[in-house]
């Protein structure tokens, strides 16, 4: 039996008590691709390298394409690169040469990225099937895709698919026409592409657009539904689905920015067979006043998602953002350079040392997960002390891992670290003592040879 270390408290790991396995960790495309696909090759597939690398990057292997809806030419009031390129004119005629700059970076992390899985979502229909006439939402809040053009949209959608998967050998493993449509702040004359959709709206595109895949033999996408901003809407969305559209989605998606039912939505994606992914986060609606700030609210969010949610995947919204507080990297598109900042390092300790294919496994700290790798050759811990002035001190108790090698090895980020390695730590008897220093992330990698 392990007793704590004095001054420390006692955590147990349990690799019997297995959770969800795990596809990987990812980053939509939008907004940041849209204008580093436009720098000199180089420039830009140094860029590429920092989200897939998964030595020196984040190791990224999930991404997610955004099909732009393509905004009214008379139109001038989204922000800068958030005005997303469109495929189709208004008389049907279609313009692949459009999108350039996010079709680079897609191109080259299907180069260079591995156990690759890419999904296509949309914002919105192009401004030409809305009410508004505006790609950024309707007058009020409301619908904004005119009841007659359901099928166009699904038909725009699809055809987006089918012409990346055979002109550019990208196969989406799932379309979503969908994005927060439950949210009420999409109107006309916004910063960004939006549409709501309300329920009834909603389970016709989702139907609508998974027939469309099948009548086209685009058997290699399914459809994911409904990317909400708060789980809670779409616990409740979701299970009020008739069956056929049920039916219809093959994968949950959901935001984590808002709502606090992570588990009864995971409940419900197992009670329904489907697949869930967290899909995009960050700090919305919070007051960050640093870099680091940043950093430990969101490892917060993700040890939360991760342990209650319990999402086979984990997307951030973009690496790159020109608030810092919600990028990985600063991007100079001047100087067509990038530079990692405290998030970079964050993820990046969880994102290297849990790979695609881990299954996450019991550990009682709520400041902690715990996975085991695919090949089951290391568990990794990680641990965020979010005290800003005190350390923690753990005792681990591993007797409930099968095996357990000599020592561990450690990963620290915090205000003056920057994923630095650590001495290694000796594991005696089942049993390793930690410290946590105020205010940082820690990832354990302990080997079970």
């Amino acid at each position: 039996m392990v007793t704590a270390a004095p001054g420390t408290a006692l955590v147990r790991i349990d690799t019997s008590v297995r959770h969800q396995s795990f596809e990987g960790w990812g980053t939509s495309l939008c907004w940041w691709a849209h204008h580093v696909g436009g720098w000199e090759e180089a420039r830009r597939n140094a860029v590429v390298e920092a989200v897939v690398d998964p030595v020196n990057g984040l190791g990224y292997n999930i991404f997610r394409y955004n099909i732009g809806g393509g905004e009214n030419p008379s139109h001038e009031h989204m922000k800068q690169h958030r005005e997303m390129p469109g495929f189709q004119r208004a008389d049907g005629a279609f313009t692949w040469e459009s999108d350039a700059n996010q079709r680079a970076i897609l191109l080259r992390i299907a180069e260079r990225g591995t156990a690759l899985i890419f999904e296509a979502f949309s914002n919105s229909p192009p401004y030409w099937m809305t009410h508004s006439g505006c790609a950024s939402g309707s007058r009020d809040g409301g619908d904004n895709l005119k009841a007659e053009y359901y099928d166009d949209f699904a038909h725009y959608l699809t055809e987006v698919v089918r012409h990346y998967r055979d002109e550019h050998g990208i196969v989406f493993r799932t379309l979503e026409p969908l994005n927060e449509p439950q949210a009420n702040w999409w109107k006309s004359n916004g910063s960004q592409e939006g549409c709501h959709f309300d329920r009834a709206s909603q389970e016709k595109i989702i139907q609508e657009v998974a027939g469309q895949l099948a009548s086209k033999g685009l058997d290699g996408t399914v459809v994911s539904a409904s990317d909400e901003n708060s789980m809670d809407d779409a616990l409740r969305n979701i299970d009020a689905f008739g069956p056929a559209t049920l039916a219809a989605f093959q994968q949950i998606n959901v935001h984590s920015y808002a709502g606090s039912e992570r588990k009864e939505l995971r409940r419900l994606a197992d009670e329904l067979g489907k697949r869930l992914w967290q899909s995009e986060s960050g700090p919305l609606g919070q007051s960050i006043s640093d870099d680091t700030d940043a950093a430990l609210f969101m490892a917060e969010r993700i040890i939360k998602d991760l342990r209650e949610l319990k999402p086979e995947a984990w997307v951030d919204w973009q690496s790159g953002d020109p608030s810092r507080s919600w990028a990985s990297f600063t991007l100079d598109d001047r100087e067509q350079s990038y530079a990692p900042i405290k998030r970079f390092y964050m993820h990046a300790g969880f994102s290297r040392y849990i790979r695609p294919g881990a299954t996450f496994v019991e550990v009682d700290s709520e400041d902690m997960v715990a996975a085991v790798s695919a090949d089951g050759s290391y568990l990794t811990l990680v641990v965020r002390n979010g005290d800003r002035n005190a350390s923690r001190g753990y005792t681990l108790d591993l007797t409930r891992l099968p095996t357990v090698g000599l020592a561990a090895e450690g990963h620290r980020t915090s205000r003056t670290e920057d994923l630095v390695r650590l001495p290694d730590m000796a594991i005696e008897d089942y049993r390793l003592v930690v410290t946590i220093p105020a205010y940082s992330i820690t990832t354990f990698v302990i080997p079970m040879p």
